[in-house]
């Protein structure tokens, strides 16, 4: 007999992550190296789906939530038809499920192989989708020091499946401008069957000519391609070289994507200690990339051996720790400049009214806390107690808003001249594990 009880309890456990999510081609995807090199052959919905989610999660996250999608706006994203999306999204689910990554290792002398599914979970009905990535996953999308990453809209668009890996390949490679690879290999990262595009000739129109012309025309990369190595008669692999695709990337800047960058880079800065003010003075001073660049290189480090984590960001930023080879300075597209300090206003006028709110209620505890008889200590203890609890709910509550619209959470520092830094060190203290960052 089934029961009941067990299944709603395993139900509001899945519900209690839930997130309402609104994806935007701007997001960016975010997944290690690993992942990249491993074979896959999903399809180009598979696909889409699943880094749809993936855009969602960011490297320094701890956990996966439990996303809940709208049929109607995942359709639109990808660029498909509504009609009869939602009962195809489900066998999109279970397509991703039917092709594990399969992972390789030895054990005792002995061939172990793990297969790792996609989707933890999903439950459907009509018109939305509430779906969860597998646990199993969190070694690729989660805490990550080495990863690639792009926006969603580079790979949304395109229409093979080989187009989308060959992109990810490249990609990781960008910033050396080129990559060698196999034949035999690429063949097994982008799941080529031994029996299928036997021919070279096949093999390069279907596979390598449509993917340079596809990433050219709806990328912020394109390629060109040469043989490398021939053993005999027979191509050994080949060398691709890599190229930024201007006109793609500048006609998908829009105002409210260069919003969510900043945002994004904000809060990076700042959930790993880096002052408000600094970090608004370090953007506006160097290109977003440069920034990213020499942030990933200290998070590959041993946060407890560097100490004052923060202070040595301000130094890799500043010294170019991470020796990046392109353009230093802030980004000239007026666009950019305009919002940064748009952000910045918004971000101190948000935390401005946030003190005040605090403030206002630990005011309010000191002043009934006053006109209690100093006599009955049991009831100003009830109280500290009280406005204890009634100012942690306000810090989740501040918390939870920006870690939902991705702005950088409120710090020790916006707080130290307030009346209410204890209680904020001490709420820290009980919430650091909980943190996004």
């Amino acid at each position: 007999m089934v029961d009941a009880e067990a299944i709603q309890e395993e139900q509001l456990t899945f519900d209690a992550d839930l997130v309402e999510a609104d994806i935007k081609p701007y997001y960016w995807v975010n997944q290690s190296n690993a992942l990249i090199n491993m074979r896959q052959n999903l399809s180009i919905n598979e696909r889409r789906l699943l880094y749809a989610l993936v855009s969602l999660v960011q490297p320094e996250h701890k956990d996966f939530k439990t996303y809940t999608l709208q049929t109607k706006e995942l359709a639109h994203l990808f660029g498909i038809s509504e009609t009869g999306f939602y009962e195809r999204i489900r066998e999109v689910v279970q397509g991703l499920n039917n092709k594990p990554l399969s992972i390789q290792r030895t054990e005792n002398n002995k061939l172990v192989i793990d297969d790792i599914y996609w989707v933890q979970r999903a439950s459907y009905k009509e018109g939305q989708i509430k779906i969860k990535l597998s646990e199993d996953l969190a070694q690729f999308l989660l805490n990550l020091k080495s990863y690639t990453k792009y926006q969603l809209y580079n790979v949304l668009q395109l229409r093979s499946e080989y187009s989308w890996r060959i992109y990810e390949l490249l990609k990781e490679r960008e910033p050396w401008h080129q990559r060698i690879i196999k034949v035999k290999e690429l063949r097994n990262l982008l799941g080529i069957p031994d029996d299928k595009l036997k021919l070279m000739k096949n093999f390069r129109s279907v596979v390598l000519e449509k993917a340079k012309k596809e990433i050219s025309e709806k990328t912020d990369i394109r390629f060109e391609y040469e043989v490398h190595k021939k053993i005999g008669r027979t191509i050994d692999s080949f060398i691709f070289y890599i190229y930024k695709n201007t006109n793609n990337i500048e006609t998908n800047l829009s105002e409210e994507a260069i919003d969510y960058d900043i945002q994004l880079m904000l809060s990076r800065l700042v959930s790993n200690g880096v002052r408000r003010e600094k970090a608004v003075e370090i953007i506006k001073k160097y290109h977003p990339k440069y920034i990213e660049d020499n942030l990933r290189y200290v998070m590959r480090m041993d946060n407890k051996a560097l100490g004052n984590v923060a202070g040595y960001i301000v130094k890799a930023i500043e010294n170019n720790y991470a020796d990046v080879s392109y353009e230093v300075e802030s980004n000239d597209n007026p666009l950019y400049k305009l919002a940064i300090g748009n952000v910045a206003s918004r971000i101190k006028e948000l935390t401005s009214k946030d003190i005040k709110e605090l403030e206002e209620l630990y005011d309010h505890f000191i002043m009934m806390i006053q006109k209690v008889n100093p006599e009955t200590k049991a009831d100003i203890d009830e109280l500290v107690r009280e406005r204890e609890r009634v100012l942690f709910n306000k810090f989740d509550s501040i918390n939870q808003y920006r870690i939902d619209n991705r702005l950088p959470p409120i710090s020790e520092s916006d707080l130290e001249k307030t009346k209410v830094i204890q209680l904020y060190k001490k709420w820290y203290e009980n919430h650091i594990d909980e943190m996004p960052f």
